[in-house]
């Protein structure tokens, strides 16, 4: 049987990549919206185990997905996966948002994805960080 999981996050800030990644790889979650503000969102497993922060949240989620290359792929695909996760929180820095739009949309002007032919956790990451 799967180990239920259960999204606590802070109520004014649900984190919509992992609600979407999640919903994407089918993946059923449980929220939980008791955090006090500024606090990591968490995985909070039946087990219970623990998993914080966004990242952490989306690799997992991305490890477990069932979807073919969503995340693990050969060394040089699953690391510019990375690279793309680490670069999706520039979004939410009012600073570099405009900047970093442009360089994401130049990026994606010949291709339909972030990382090789396919939808992977990078896309979600990235999406939900400008919408």
């Amino acid at each position: 049987s799967q180990m239920e999981v259960t999204l606590v996050h802070v109520k004014e800030d649900p984190p919509l990549s992992i609600i979407a990644t999640a919903a994407v790889v089918g993946i059923p979650l449980n929220t939980d919206p008791k955090l006090p503000s500024g606090s990591p969102a968490a995985f909070s497993f039946s087990s219970g185990d623990e998993l914080h922060g966004i990242g952490v949240l989306l690799r997992y989620l991305g490890h477990i997905a069932t979807l073919p290359d969503f995340f693990n792929r050969d060394a040089f695909a699953t690391a510019q996966i990375d690279e793309w996760m680490e670069y999706a929180p520039i979004f939410s820095s009012g600073v570099e948002f405009e900047k970093a739009c442009t360089y994401v949309d130049n990026y994606l002007s010949l291709r339909s994805f972030l990382v090789g032919y396919s939808l992977s956790v990078a896309d979600i990451a990235v999406w939900s960080g400008l919408a």
